[in-house]
């Protein structure tokens, strides 16, 4: 299949796009600058270089495509949240996935069948430990699980250009060279890491080859439709979690970070990290995506081994 991929150049989208290239698809890599995402990429893909909220210049770049995967969004965690920040954080998930259902649209029959779209287990909001959640599970209140949710309306309007839409709630991302991972494995490895806040909090990981091969998979599977869980079957709590990394780092875990310590660093953003959600891969279990790394163990032995 020809398969294109918004947001290439992340953690994300880099190895979907080599993932691809490993079981023959022929991948569009969609980006703002052509000569960064060749550097990122290799010379192996196609890339395109367009504007993501040039709806126009979007549908020639997918032309000819079969599927498309939507992962375009600003990083979270890169700076304090304002009304700016939020506003950039938005444009970039709700704007961006607007700007390519229009493109979607113009193309009418000749575009691609299958949307696979980004959304977060954000959606959720945050949520007390002992409670767990499937995709049935209502919609959360504060800032992040509205934005998620007009993310993914945005991304559902592609049903009016006759597509299958498909979207993947990520949970934290496991892997080396980015994703939740960059931030934690800091402190372990000067001797000095350790739980968040209270260490209670639930975390609905998956490891990065998961979350890529589950993409693949829901492009794949045609019975696959509306949100989808990208989380691991074995979430742990963030003690849990942060234990599991001292060990596989071979580093002890002692020095908590204060939650008021956080908020005082980070601001509002801060909840992100302090608060958690105990999500179940329900949708996917039940279509029989087989996970290669069910638990955290698993998952960092072959991120550090």
């Amino acid at each position: 299949m020809r398969i294109a991929v918004t947001g290439a150049t992340g953690f994300v989208g880099r190895r979907l796009v080599a993932l691809l290239a490993e079981q023959d698809h022929d991948a569009v890599a969609l980006t703002r600058s052509e000569p960064h995402a060749r550097d990122v990429l290799g010379e192996g893909p196609e890339i395109r270089a367009v504007d993501p909220l040039d709806a126009g210049a979007v549908a020639e770049a997918l032309r000819g495509a079969d599927a498309v995967v939507n992962l375009q969004g600003a990083n979270l965690f890169a700076r304090r949240w304002n009304a700016a920040v939020k506003a950039d954080l938005r444009s970039s998930r709700v704007a961006t996935t607007e700007a390519l259902v229009e493109a979607l649209l113009r193309l009418a029959g000749d575009a691609p069948s299958v949307l696979v779209s980004a959304s977060a287990v954000g959606i959720y909001g945050p949520r007390s430990p002992d409670e767990v959640l499937d995709e049935s599970a209502a919609t959360g209140t504060d800032f992040l699980a509205g934005l998620c949710v007009a993310w993914e309306q945005a991304a559902l309007t592609a049903k009016d250009a006759g597509a299958r839409v498909v979207l993947l709630r990520f949970g934290p991302v496991l892997g080396r060279g980015g994703g939740a991972l960059a931030a934690m494995e800091g402190p372990f490895r000067r001797f000095v890491g350790g739980k968040v806040g209270s260490g209670k909090q639930i975390m609905s990981w998956i490891h990065r080859e998961d979350c890529c091969r589950l993409a693949l998979f829901a492009i794949e599977h045609a019975a696959l439709e509306g949100p989808v869980n990208a989380t691991a079957p074995s979430p742990v709590s963030n003690k849990a979690l942060s234990q599991a990394l001292g060990r596989a780092l071979h580093r002890p875990c002692w020095a908590p970070a204060p939650a008021f310590v956080l908020r005082l660093a980070l601001g509002e953003v801060a909840s992100v990290v302090t608060s958690g959600q105990d999500v179940r891969p329900a949708r996917a279990l039940a279509a029989d995506f087989a996970f290669r790394y069910p638990t955290v163990d698993e998952a960092l032995a072959a991120i550090y081994g």
